[in-house]
């Protein structure tokens, strides 16, 4: 029997009052949500799905699972992550530029809650070998760089980010991409390579080659196995590196009867369908590539549960229960269609009831659960589709030529329109890379796949974006036995559904930076409460008063990374007291990336390391190189050069260097840079000339003003550089052609030799996190004749990178770049968020002559 449309209702009445709606104690205007998020959930998710009945005839079961769902989603918004990374891999000594978004989990409209997004490069043992905090720019944009070092080995490493306020849910929650980072520039640690025939040979190989066990898990669809029904049964298959693996198998019965023979279709995952007996048990007989055979049980059929049998084409939905042996029910049940954890529609099941059509005219994409329900708000059953909406940004690119020239000027022509044909103002990023050294597989993660699939799937999502290519035309299919065999992960619905949707809230949400610590007294360690303590930073003063327990905590203004903060606790004559200052607090890394066959990656990437080094090679100069078994005799080593390489500078050989132990009895900064040859000191003490005119300032890689230069502490200063040469400020762009003056900070737990290794125990001085700036992407100015003719090759691999590509209100916006020396094709892709929450996403081609 077919329920009708007037049975089911759409979710308006719920929708949440923007008013009321608080995070802890935020008030809404604070989360700067660009358009009405909350406002607009309904129309956003539910569209024109189904007729509206009277409130009356609605059940207070169904109403109250409402009330709970839409309060989850009030109450405890969850932020979402995705970082758009120039290319796929990468050269030791290159930048990984990249573009963060941070868009609401529901609406994935852009939002801004956090003040700063925590970037972390991993390598493959999950250590974390570097870790910046960004944050935003004045037109709330989050982007930035990653220098990597000449010194990273060879291999697969991970890029993970995260707000504070997403530590409050788990390790699943944050963004993670893998890429693969090559080192031509020096010897890699674990492999040879053959420079004659370009074989590789590693003491890994026996880890990679060696295979073991594979394992294959069955899903009964709906979550059981009914007796006496014609059921679906999904299954995935994966080998011991956790990835899919194809095989073939025999599904037999307690008594060894074939049922069927079946065999994987998609990256290991299949489906079968029969009809189990109660009362059996049921086995698979299933065999991988190499002729391995394993055999799996299948869940015992049950003669007590329900089960949620799903059909859907592109415009209808089709959703029948299953009961044990067919047999009639005599319960009244209630069923929930929830997206993204807000309640799309609902219905109350009659015990004669058996299917619900629908129209999905009107839905947004997506992961759509649908629950069977009963009295008690308890889930029977849990079917996972995947809905295709029209519900995507249309971005067109047009060239201004059919084909370029080397070192040809590129105009690109941008028209942004909304999924409805308007055009729209938009931000988004963009990326140009050479088709003949990066390759960009397709399949791999994409803006799209990552918000509408991996970010609400538990579990790896191998080749995501295989299921978003127009060309895959069994992309349903697939995409349908990808919902079988995952489970959702944006928060538990069992809980929410029961009353528990307020979970405590461990770490804030961050609006700006904070410290915190104790002041004790000594030995005894008892808190003194109401001890001022004093927070100097730069040119600021604050002050921070201890509460009754002896703790404090101080918002400070905002610092670049590896600026120091002394603080000092007030102390009376001939008392023994402590400051305690506690550190910075990162999560742990648990979870652990699946990575492909390295071998293969690095030798795919050979021409590619081949460019990056030559490139490095005319932009630094000649790498050094450490044989073996000579013995060569020469001054002390030059430590200001492994600094520069630390901290990614783009040149190698400077004009002129101060080091650490030049500025050892200097009283300030100023007086430093007034020793250098060429550099005037203004005549009110201020400022500083190179060749009549302000240089450029770069503190740590980051630009820095003249008036920010007063506020560093000569102390805090390991290394200064001077660029005069056009060879060695050209990477600077125009704005270095007065010169460039480059100070590089000590870090954290870099002391002075002649600074006191403990200080007085009621001082600290301490090297908090600070923010990153992001960097300019160089882009060559071949408009002048001398640059285009410059003998010197242009080895560019990402030819353009622009993070903050704006289309005014007509969705118009231009996009000017320069070609290289290769021809062949480039890449174009472009990624973004609209302010309503619609996918941007594009992808093409430019033909290089």
């Amino acid at each position: 029997m077919k329920l009708h449309a007037r049975t089911c209702r759409r979710i308006h009445q719920h929708v949440p009052n923007r008013a009321s709606c608080k995070v802890l104690s935020i008030p809404i205007k604070h989360l700067q949500v660009k358009k009405h998020i909350f406002l607009s959930l309904a129309l956003i998710l539910a569209g024109n799905l189904l007729a509206q009945t009277p409130a009356d005839k609605i059940s207070a079961t169904n109403e109250l699972a409402v009330e709970f769902l839409s309060n989850q989603i009030k109450n405890n918004p969850q932020e979402k992550l995705y970082l758009q990374m120039d290319k796929p891999y990468y050269s030791a000594g290159e930048k990984l530029w990249f573009r963060a978004y941070m868009v609401h989990s529901t609406t994935h409209a852009p939002l801004m809650l956090s003040r700063y997004i925590y970037i972390e490069l991993l390598n493959a043992h999950n250590e974390v070998i570097l870790r910046k905090k960004i944050r935003p720019t004045d037109d709330g944009l989050f982007f930035g760089q990653i220098n990597l070092s000449t010194e990273l080995a060879q291999g697969w490493y991970s890029v993970r980010a995260y707000t504070n306020f997403m530590r409050n849910l788990d390790e699943n929650y944050f963004f993670r991409q893998r890429i693969y980072i090559g080192n031509s520039l020096k010897g890699l640690t674990g492999v040879s390579i053959d420079q004659n025939n370009g074989s590789y040979n590693s003491d890994l190989s026996t880890a990679t080659v060696k295979k073991a066990a594979f394992d294959v898990q069955f899903f009964p669809e709906g979550g059981h196995l009914i007796a006496g029904n014609l059921q679906v049964v999904g299954f995935k298959s994966v080998n011991t590196n956790g990835l899919g693996e194809d095989i073939t198998g025999r599904l037999v019965d307690n008594q060894n009867k074939e049922i069927l023979t079946f065999k994987s279709s998609h990256l290991g995952m299949g489906e079968i369908a029969f009809v189990p007996e109660a009362g059996k048990s049921y086995s698979a007989i299933c065999e991988d590539f190499k002729g391995q055979k394993l055999t799996f049980s299948l869940p015992t059929a049950s003669t007590e549960h329900y089960a949620l049998c799903v059909k859907q084409n592109a415009n209808m939905m089709d959703v029948s229960i299953l009961t044990p042996n067919a047999a009639p029910r005599a319960d009244t049940l209630y069923l929930i269609g929830v997206m993204r954890g807000w309640p799309l529609f609902q219905s109350t099941v009659a015990p004669n009831d058996k299917n619900l059509n629908m129209s999905k005219a009107g839905l947004n994409s997506g992961v759509a659960q649908i629950l069977l329900l009963n009295g008690k708000r308890e889930i029977l059953s849990e079917r996972l589709i995947y809905i295709s909406g029209k519900d995507k940004a249309d971005l067109k690119l047009t060239l201004d030529k059919a084909n370029y020239v080397k070192r040809g000027d590129v105009h690109a022509a941008v028209l942004l329109k909304d999924s409805q044909g308007k055009p729209i103002e938009g931000n988004f990023s963009v990326s140009v890379t050479d088709d003949n050294d990066v390759k960009i597989d397709p399949n791999e993660t994409t803006i799209e796949s990552y918000l509408l699939l991996q970010s609400e799937l538990k579990g790896n999502i191998e080749n995501p974006n295989y299921y978003f290519r127009a060309e895959n035309k069994s992309a349903a299919y697939e995409l349908d036995m990808l919902m079988l065999t995952q489970g959702w992960k944006r928060y538990d619905v069992a809980a929410v559904l029961a009353g528990k949707s307020n979970p405590s809230m461990r770490y804030p949400v961050e609006q700006g930076p904070m410290i915190s610590g104790k002041v004790q007294n000594f030995p005894a360690r008892r808190g003194l409460p109401k001890n001022n303590v004093s927070i100097i930073i730069r040119n600021h003063f604050g002050m921070a008063t201890t509460d009754n327990k002896g703790y404090f905590s101080y918002m400070y203004p905002e610092i670049p990374d590896s600026t120091s903060l002394t603080l000092q606790a007030d102390k009376k004559p001939g008392s023994f007291i402590e400051l305690v200052v506690y550190p910075d607090s990162f999560p742990k890394v648990g979870l652990s990336c699946l990575y492909p066959d390295d071998l293969r990656q690095s030798m795919a990437m050979k021409n590619f390391l081949k460019k990056s080094r030559d490139k490095y090679y005319y932009e630094k100069g000649m790498m050094s190189v450490t044989l073996k078994d000579v013995v060569v005799t020469a001054k002390k080593e030059d430590k200001s050069k492994t600094i520069r390489e630390d901290r990614g500078a783009m040149y190698n050989n400077p004009s002129y260097s101060i080091s650490e132990e030049d500025m050892k009895n200097a009283n300030s900064l100023m007086n430093v840079l007034a020793r250098i040859p060429g550099v005037m000191i203004t005549g009110n003490g201020t400022g500083i000339t190179m060749r009549n005119a302000t240089p450029l300032i770069m503190v740590d890689n980051m630009e820095y003003s003249i008036d920010e230069l007063q506020s560093i502490n000569v102390d805090d200063v390991k290394l200064i550089d001077v660029l005069k040469e056009p060879t060695e400020t050209m990477m600077y762009g125009n704005g270095a052609s007065n010169g460039v003056i480059c100070i590089y900070l000590r870090r954290g737990g870099e002391d002075k030799k002649d600074e006191p290794q403990e200080p007085s125990r009621n001082q600290a001085k301490v090297y908090p996190l600070g923010y990153s700036l992001p960097a300019a992407f160089y882009v060559p100015k071949y408009q002048m004749e001398a640059n285009r003719v410059d003998p010197i090759p242009d080895l560019r691999t990402t030819i353009f990178w622009k993070p903050n590509v704006k289309s005014n209100a007509q969705g118009e916006a231009d996009i000017f770049f320069y070609t290289a020396d290769t021809p062949g094709t480039y890449t174009i892709t472009a990624e973004g968020i609209s302010d309503q929450g619609e996918i941007i996403r594009y992808q093409g081609k430019l033909n290089r002559k």
